[in-house]
């Protein structure tokens, strides 16, 4: 009887949606995947994974009922904020932001040191103007002569310009970044879901 009690709940508190027959059914799904109190639960987007085709209505919607009635819980895993540096092995780079930004300041300028010849073998197309370098694309976004680019790059907020740097970049047909540097992009950790301890009462009946 123990399922039989929580569709029971979850009618008699979300009667009035049109939902209910999905909120029971993720319940379950939940229960039958051992998300208690004491376990990391699932994203948003992994439950859509394993059970929005199972549904009428969307999982985020079946979510927020079953939250309002705890029944489901929602919680973030670690920081609120993951900061990604999208160059890196590993990805979230919290804690080391100002150190990642310089690394990837160096990296980027070493790419433009490189590259400080026009994409082109016509050396007559140089000559005409019609070659353009790395260092020009990316002097030209910070509305800069060429040759103050490396100390404006080095100073100031180092985020703010590597992100406008490899979005110059990004933008040129003849020039992409190479995979020592990149952007650093601030998300929101997502939200987890997991029973709650009256949802396990319930299932326990």
């Amino acid at each position: 009887m123990a399922k039989e009690d929580v569709r029971i709940y979850i009618y008699r508190n979300k009667r009035n949606t049109h939902s209910t027959d999905d909120q029971v059914t993720l319940a379950h799904r939940l229960w039958g995947r051992g998300e208690l109190p004491s376990e990391e639960g699932v994203t948003r987007r992994e439950a859509e994974e394993l059970w929005e085709s199972e549904l009428e209505h969307s999982v985020e919607t079946c979510l927020h009922h079953l939250e309002e009635i705890d029944i489901v819980e929602s919680f973030r895993k670690g920081p609120e904020t993951l900061v990604i540096a999208d160059w890196k092995d590993d990805g979230i780079v919290n804690g080391s932001v100002d150190e990642v930004a310089a690394e990837g300041i160096e990296a980027l300028i070493d790419h433009v040191l490189d590259m400080d010849s026009p994409p082109s073998d016509d050396t007559s197309a140089v000559a005409d103007g019609a070659g353009v370098t790395l260092r020009q694309v990316v002097a030209g976004q910070f509305d800069l002569k060429p040759g103050s680019l490396e100390s404006h790059l080095r100073t100031g907020d180092l985020v703010k310009k590597l992100n406008t740097a490899v979005g110059s970049i990004e933008e040129q047909d003849e020039f992409s970044t190479r995979d020592d540097y990149g952007r650093i992009q601030f998300i929101n950790s997502p939200y987890r879901y997991r029973l709650t301890s009256l949802a396990v009462d319930l299932y326990e009946r």
